[in-house]
C-alpha cells in the first residue's frame, strides 16, 4: 500500500484539471450527480486494482449513472437493519415516553437493539469499502453480497482495509475545509477527499487478493 500515492496520483496525469472539471460540475446536481460520482469513483478503483498507469478517467455520465445506481441499491439493503431496528424500538419507545407510558422493559429493549446497531455499524465500516471495490470490479449488483468473497479480502489483509478506513478518516477532517471558501471550496475538497479513498481502496483490492498482498505489484 502506497498511502501517500493516493494523494497525488492525480496530478501524475497531465489532463487532470480537464478531466475533473466536469465531475465538479455534476456535483452541483442533485442527488443524481451524487450516483454519477459514485460510479465515476467506481471507475477510479477499477484502475487502481488493474495499475493502470493514470486511472483518472474522463466521466461518462450515463454509464457512471448506472454503476452508481448499482452501489446506491446495494447501501440501501444494508441499510435495511438499521431502518428496521428504527422503526421497531426506537420510534414507538418515543412513543411511549411522549404518552407518559414509558416502561423499564422498552428502556432496556430499546439499549440491547442500540447494541446491536452499534456492532452491526462497525461492522458495516469494515466491509463496505471491501463491498464497493467488489461492485467496482464486477459491475454487479449482487457483487455487493458475495459475502464469501468480501470477507475473503477482509482476512487476506485486513491491515489494507485498515489503512482505508484511515484515510477515510483523514479526509473526513480535510473534506470540510473547503467550506471556508464557500460552495465551490467545498465541492473541490469534497471531490478530492473521494479520489483519495478511491485510489486506497483500489489499492486495498489488488493487496487482498493474496494472503497478506504477498506478490503483489506496488504502486
Amino acid at each position: 500500500m502506497n498511502f501517500g500515492k493516493a494523494f497525488t496520483y492525480i496530478f501524475d496525469d497531465k489532463r487532470w484539471f480537464e478531466k475533473l472539471l466536469i465531475p465538479l460540475l455534476v456535483l452541483l446536481i442533485p442527488f443524481i450527480g451524487g450516483l454519477v460520482i459514485a460510479g465515476y469513483l467506481m471507475r477510479i478503483i477499477r484502475n487502481v486494482a488493474e495499475h493502470q498507469a493514470e486511472p483518472l478517467p474522463e466521466l461518462e455520465f450515463g454509464a457512471d449513472l448506472r454503476r452508481g445506481f448499482k452501489w446506491l441499491v446495494g447501501a440501501l439493503v444494508y441499510s435495511i437493519p438499521v431502518m428496521l431496528i428504527s422503526l421497531v424500538v426506537f420510534i414507538p419507545l418515543v412513543n411511549s415516553i411522549n404518552s407518559g407510558r414509558h416502561s423499564v422493559f422498552a428502556t432496556l429493549f430499546a439499549l440491547l437493539a442500540g447494541l446491536i446497531l452499534f456492532f452491526y455499524i462497525i461492522a458495516l465500516v469494515f466491509i463496505m469499502p471491501a463491498a464497493l471495490a467488489n461492485v467496482a470490479m464486477k459491475d454487479s449488483i449482487s457483487a455487493a453480497f458475495e459475502f464469501k468473497e468480501i470477507f475473503r479480502l477482509l482476512k487476506n489483509n485486513f491491515k489494507a482495509w485498515l489503512i482505508v478506513l484511515g484515510g477515510s478518516l483523514v479526509c473526513s477532517l480535510f473534506a470540510p475545509l473547503g467550506s471556508i471558501i464557500i460552495i465551490v471550496g467545498a465541492l473541490i475538497t469534497a471531490l478530492f477527499s473521494q479520489l483519495v479513498i478511491a485510489h486506497l481502496t483500489g489499492q486495498a483490492y489488488a493487496h487482498s487478493q493474496t494472503e497478506g498482498g504477498q506478490g503483489a505489484l506496488p504502486y
